[in-house]
């Protein structure tokens, strides 16, 4: 099985915009423009595009007239992935931190880069299920190893929050539903130092579909979908790999969301 592709891309971390359009107009296709899907191409989603070429897997950002638009009788709705190419920047900071200070397993990064308005990560492809397929029977291991290198990241310490890249990168669930103004004032905000140093390592969408799994050995092969990595207090960590779903409240589920945004006017500078 190849490498999984991030388990909410699909419909989450975009902003819709709407534009007039003649009423009397009929349905058009659900994709405008075409999704031009090459062979190599494994998925197609309004955030990014990825491939897999033998044992090399890339996934890559799309460009303004790539974005998906779905036309109805009377506008049209633009879905603009949100902070894309930040978050993707400092997925590759922050697995190139997580080698270098733990043992945790994640994706070799063969190289990251900008060209043409699009940022591409290739790395090599990791094989294998995620946690979220393995029957509920064969998951406490896993999730136990799991545990342990939560354990690892909240060990390491910052005075300074923040992504690893230096943007201020949030948690999936505190911004699936902001728009790009509200990101870009998050992007702008500062924060106070805190002395001595708490804001702890974070995955901040350590979801089971971002855990791949050997099958075998039931041993963790690698975490992905560093995105949302950071430096943070402890509790924006959410356990969300103990059950399958979204790095977000579920029905039923406390949202902390309002907690963790009060955390987050704290500290503001």
């Amino acid at each position: 099985m190849p490498q999984q592709a991030e388990g909410h891309d699909d419909l989450d971390n975009q902003s819709i915009t709407e534009e007039k359009c003649d009423s009397d107009a009929p349905y058009s296709t659900p994709f405008n423009p075409a999704r031009i899907k090459e062979k190599e191409c494994l998925m197609i989603t309004h955030e990014k595009k990825y491939y897999e070429f033998d044992e090399v897997f890339i996934k890559r950002s799309l460009t303004p007239s790539e974005y998906h638009a779905i036309t109805f009788t009377d506008k049209t709705i633009t879905l603009i992935p949100l902070m894309c190419p930040e978050r993707m920047k400092n997925e590759v900071a922050a697995i190139r931190y997580v080698q270098s200070n733990t043992n945790i397993p994640t994706p070799n990064i063969r190289c990251a880069f900008e060209d043409n308005g699009r940022f591409y990560i290739i790395t090599d492809v990791v094989p294998g299920p995620t946690l979220a397929q393995l029957p509920d029977d064969k998951k406490a291991g896993v999730i136990k190893e799991v545990e342990g290198y939560v354990a690892q990241m909240h060990a390491i310490k910052s005075k300074v929050m923040g992504g690893i890249s230096g943007d201020n990168v949030l948690p999936y669930r505190c911004v699936q539903d902001s728009s790009p103004d509200e990101c870009s004032k998050i992007l702008d905000l500062k924060f106070r130092e805190s002395d001595p140093a708490e804001f702890v390592l974070c995955h901040n969408d350590l979801s089971q579909h971002n855990i791949i799994v050997d099958e075998k050995t039931l041993k963790v092969k690698a975490i992905l979908d560093w995105e949302y990595a950071g430096f943070y207090p402890p509790e924006f960590d959410g356990k969300f790999y103990l059950r399958p779903g979204p790095s977000a409240a579920l029905e039923g589920e406390e949202d902390d969301v309002p907690k963790l945004m009060e955390v987050l006017d704290h500290w503001k500078a």
